[in-house]
């Protein structure tokens, strides 16, 4: 009988620097963070090579929307986004 707890992968999101999804969005909501550059601060990512910046600002959106008054929010059409996997499921998800 295998008693393993199948745990989910973390996502490295800053190969640079190798800081996983859940590091970053766990510095954004600590310390509400609202630009990259404060990313980077708190965690390194972001800080050497840029390419993890688009997903690092969806994060910082997303944490913003969610802390937003709901009559602040508008309505968004993102359109069909099932299927959509890896780097590109996270821009659409």
């Amino acid at each position: 009988m295998d008693n393993t707890i199948a745990v989910e992968k973390d996502d490295i999101i800053c190969n640079c620097f190798q800081i996983t999804e859940s590091e970053i969005r766990s510095q954004i909501a600590e310390n509400d963070i609202t630009e990259i550059e404060d990313v980077t601060l708190a965690c390194d990512a972001g800080g050497e090579c840029g390419s993890c910046h688009i997903l690092i600002q969806l994060f910082i959106d997303q944490h913003q929307q969610k802390n937003a008054p709901k009559d602040s929010l508008e309505l968004i059409s993102t359109g069909v986004t099932a299927g959509i996997k890896g780097f590109l499921g996270k821009l659409f998800s």
